[in-house]
């Protein structure tokens, strides 16, 4: 069940990815998403934990063992023999003995304990492929989280970019004033100081641009140093409802899927408590094979072959209160189970109400702060124009350029708080394909 569904994600994934040239390295989220799926580690691992549940859910409790044996004994021993007076002795003497059989055993009633074993091998099956798909989940909001952060980043690296450039052209006009003796000393040195911070802020923007590239590298499994294939833009989906997400929760989030299997595997194992109550029925059969040469005794040789069949019952009597005591302890673990259950959907719930909140609010300052950033572009500009004029001063200035960097990092920060958001509450929430009809 799981490989489908993580093949059936892939294919989805390739089909919502352009045609790349070989002319351009540019990946979209969809193409990274792809390479996590295929090549991540712990991905890798949570697959391999599926497969051997896969190899330990079979038939076996409901077949019969079937077991063989061979024994082969020889001895060499000096024995003395009277009969009616005359004695014999035999020095030496070789004896054989061969045993061999095959016996089947099957059980046909333990007190339902082989359904229980049965149905509790297909639950935990279940359990590690519900486990490897919250750990696909997972790894999907975290690919996107580093995507859409290096996207930001870039943005504010071509913000500090842009700042730079303002610096460099207010130290060339206040250089240019100083030379012909309009300005002072100090307000070119002023102007040295804001074009250093700003250049050694650029500095910074751009290290941690390669700073997550190597992180989201290390998800993805590619080269570490590997930059500059990420060239996008963050596109908001149609706002999301609350009472559907919760609704979606209920029956499709990991997490309270995994709780509800943790149930369901406490019940099968109180079940397995209660079948040792209950007598064991087992139908037996077997075929024998005996051989025996011993030259020194009465009977030298002797061989048997047979088949026997039939049936056992055993059935404990007394263990010292043993398995009612296992009975009681199941009966505890699965109510703990089921308040484990409540505490987790308390906590699925909890996390949708503060996320919901959180986009909610980050999608209303995205339109007024993109504003914001068109205004104080604006300004920044009719600045530069008053400052070349001498009617605006450098601190002035100054404060124009630093409002223009704070609208420019409030918007990228709603948006980017907005787009993480709507695909955190489409993950917790269980959609998996909405989430991946929204990443391009």
């Amino acid at each position: 069940m799981l490989r489908g569904y993580i093949a059936g994600l892939s294919l989805f994934v390739l089909s919502l990815m352009p045609i790349i040239g070989q002319e351009t390295e540019i990946i979209p989220l969809s193409g990274i998403i792809e390479l996590a799926i295929e090549q991540n580690p712990s991905l890798n691992i949570m697959r391999n934990r599926v497969t051997q549940a896969e190899n330990s859910h079979t038939a076996r409790p409901f077949l019969p063992s079937l077991n063989a044996n061979v024994r082969v004994n020889n001895s060499t021993t000096d024995s003395k023999r009277t009969f009616q007076d005359r004695e014999q002795e035999f020095p030496s003497a070789k004896s054989e003995n061969v045993n061999a059989g095959v016996n089947l055993t099957w059980t046909v009633f333990d007190g339902l304990g082989m359904f229980a074993d049965y149905k509790r091998s297909s639950l935990n099956l279940s359990l590690r492929e519900v486990e490897t798909r919250t750990t696909l989940e997972n790894l999907l909001v975290l690919v996107s989280d580093y995507y859409y952060s290096i996207i930001v980043q870039q943005h504010r690296v071509d913000a500090a970019q842009q700042l730079m450039e303002l610096s460099k052209e207010r130290y060339r006009i206040i250089t240019e004033k100083v030379d012909i003796g309009s300005a002072a000393g100090i307000d070119l040195l002023q102007a040295q100081l804001d074009l250093n911070a700003d250049s050694s802020n650029l500095v910074r923007q751009k290290e941690t641009l390669n700073s997550l590239y190597l992180s989201l590298n290390r998800y993805v499994n590619q080269p570490l140093l590997k930059t500059g294939y990420i060239k996008d833009s963050i596109l908001l989906g149609s706002p999301l409802t609350e009472q559907e997400l919760i609704m979606h929760a209920e029956d499709n989030n990991t997490d309270l899927i995994a709780a509800r299997l943790g149930m369901e595997i406490t019940k099968q194992d109180l079940s397995l408590a209660k079948s040792r109550w209950f007598p064991t029925i087992n139908l037996v059969s077997g075929y024998s094979y005996s051989r025996s040469e011993s030259p020194a005794s009465v009977m030298t040789f002797s061989q048997s072959t047979g088949f026997n069949y039939g049936a056992e019952v055993t059935m404990n009597i007394f263990d010292g209160f043993q398995i009612t005591r296992n009975v009681k302890n199941a009966k505890i673990e699965l109510e703990s189970k089921r308040l484990s259950y409540e505490d987790v959907h308390l906590s699925v719930i909890g996390e949708i109400h503060t996320l919901y909140s959180t986009y909610l609010t980050n999608l209303m300052m995205v339109d007024f702060e993109r504003q914001n950033v068109d205004v104080a572009r604006s300004n920044l500009d009719i600045a530069l124009e008053r400052y070349e004029l001498g009617v605006l001063s450098g601190i002035e200035f100054r404060e124009f350029q630093q409002a223009y960097i704070n609208a420019v990092n409030r918007w990228l920060d709603a948006t980017y708080q907005s787009k993480v958001r709507e695909l955190s509450l489409l993950i917790i929430s269980g959609q998996s394909e909405v989430f991946l009809s929204r990443i391009n």
